[in-house]
């Protein structure tokens, strides 16, 4: 009976250390604007001239370099220091691209007033086809006027490679899937330094809501 009693104590004991730890980890992951870091993250074990132990390194988005809707090479380092909203699409899908597409532009519209330190990024995952010029008419065709979102168009295996392992959501050519790609319906925010701060149903009112309130959060951080 009292062996009973001890491994109970004991089990609480480390499941209330065990919450703990986790809350001061998850603490650990966020800065002042409460949003987490979306990715893998690695410890710092030995300090090194850009690093010191125990510091958390994060998720990136890699450096990536498109020509944009007006044949213009647009690069991450273009737009180094202004926060990004990101989707993937092609402009022949005939399923969630269209409604995705639309839905980016009211979150375009609900962040106008930031558009100086905001960019919203549309990579196509089928580049043969949209070429700038094709990217040019589905703009036109879906009426977006905005100055700061630029339609991207590359090199295919490496914007496949981008969604899925930069952006963490899924861009890939699928025989099966409507059109003969497979994307995620998310958008992604990324924060002014390239890390991911959170991925959201771009498709669903409440997680866009979320997105325009995370995405002030980011913009209004001082």
């Amino acid at each position: 009976m009292q062996k009973n009693k001890l491994f109970l104590f004991c089990s609480l004991v480390f499941a209330i250390l065990f919450s703990c730890e986790e809350e001061k980890e998850n603490q650990r992951l966020r800065d002042n604007t409460g949003l987490p870091y979306i990715g893998q993250h690695d410890v710092v074990y030995q300090t090194t001239e850009e690093h010191k132990a125990g510091d958390t390194l994060f998720h990136k988005v890699p450096s990536f370099s498109y020509l944009n809707q007006d044949s213009t090479v647009l690069s991450s380092e273009d737009i180094k220091g202004k926060v990004w909203i990101a989707k993937f699409f092609f402009t022949h899908c005939p399923t969630i691209c269209p409604p995705m597409t639309s839905a980016m532009k009211q979150v375009n519209e609900a962040l106008s007033d930031y558009q100086d330190d905001l960019v919203f990024l549309s990579f196509s995952i089928d580049p043969d086809r949209d070429n700038p010029k094709r990217l040019r008419k589905y703009i036109e065709r879906h009426d977006i006027e905005a100055q700061n979102w630029y339609f991207l168009t590359g090199n295919e295996k490496a914007t496949h490679r981008l969604g899925v392992k930069g952006f963490q959501i899924l861009a890939q050519a699928d025989d099966n899937a409507p059109g003969g790609y497979a994307h995620s319906p998310n958008f992604v925010l990324v924060d002014e330094q390239g890390y991911i701060r959170g991925v959201y149903d771009g498709l669903d009112s409440k997680s866009r809501e979320q997105l325009i309130t995370d995405a002030k959060k980011l913009l209004n951080d001082e």
